[in-house]
């Protein structure tokens, strides 16, 4: 069982008593951190309407210093339904870039999980927003992690093969492979950064590589 009562990914009924109880005891300025944290406990358990609906409570509350979290929970929003609502996973992660541009309290890679939903829509227009975002991406000049600028790569492949540009696809395919080399990011933080790839996309990879 986790420390912070927040961070348990127990939803039963009884646990969501407790955890109302215990939010509504919590300092104002605090409880839209805890929901946005529990959604995410929640989450990683499977239990995606229960996280879903504290993202929304998130976005809904009106309680001091919600605004900092707003940001994450619509990334959290958005992330969550890439797999089986694509549309509505654009619309958050389009209401994150308009709402919030600085993307203070969020991962910064929106830009590139919005490209990959506009990749997956295929036509012409999706596809050249997805590069253009891609290119606002490494414009922001965010702090760039190995397994960020992996997905970043992955995504830029799919884009340069729509377009027929084999030279990109080529080039981006062994940075790509340069990037699963590469160790962690910070010594005494053994997997921050570090590129998690399967079989099938190494296999790929190389074979795009060539």
């Amino acid at each position: 069982m986790p420390k912070d009562w927040f961070r348990s990914p127990d939803w039963s009924l009884a646990a969501q008593a407790d955890f109302e109880a215990r939010v509504l005891r919590a300092r104002p300025n605090n409880r839209a951190q805890y929901m946005r944290i529990k959604g995410l406990a929640l989450s990683d358990a499977g239990e995606i309407r229960g996280a879903r609906e504290l993202w929304e409570r998130v976005l809904q509350s009106t309680d001091e210093l919600a605004v900092t979290q707003k940001a994450a929970a619509l990334e959290h929003l958005g992330d969550s339904y890439t797999g089986d609502d694509p549309a509505t996973a654009e619309a958050y992660f389009r209401r994150l870039l308009a709402e919030h541009p600085t993307l203070n309290g969020t991962s910064c890679t929106v830009e590139i999980a919005l490209a990959e939903v506009l990749i997956e829509k295929g036509d012409a227009a999706s596809v050249n927003e997805a590069q253009a975002l891609l290119n606002s991406f490494f414009e922001r000049g965010t702090s760039q992690f190995p397994n960020v600028l992996f997905r970043w790569h992955l995504a830029l492949i799919r884009i340069a093969e729509a377009l027929g540009d084999d030279v990109t696809v080529q080039h981006a395919a062994r940075t790509a492979l340069s990037l699963v080399e590469r160790g962690p990011v910070f010594p005494r933080h053994k997997t921050v950064g570090v590129v998690h790839a399967d079989k099938w996309t190494l296999t790929r990879l190389k074979k795009l590589a060539r």
